[in-house]
């Protein structure tokens, strides 16, 4: 599954790694968006297998953060 930014906004904090087991509602990444944070949430349980962003990146609106399988 595609966890995507609905958005745009810089990357705070990634909280995950390629490789990790994720559970519902575990926060994957914090973004900063019009001077509030915003935390990524774990939509279904899985490994990340993709991360597609680091700290500091700048996202757009609909950009892919993360893909868990």
């Amino acid at each position: 599954m595609e966890i995507k930014t609905r958005v745009p906004g810089m990357v705070v904090d990634v909280r995950v790694k390629q490789g990790d087991q994720v559970k519902v509602k575990d926060v994957l990444v914090v973004l900063e968006a019009m001077k509030m944070e915003q935390s990524i949430l774990s939509p279904v349980e899985g490994t990340v297998a993709e991360l597609n962003v680091e700290k500091g990146d700048r996202v757009r609106s609909g950009e892919v953060l993360a893909v868990i399988e």
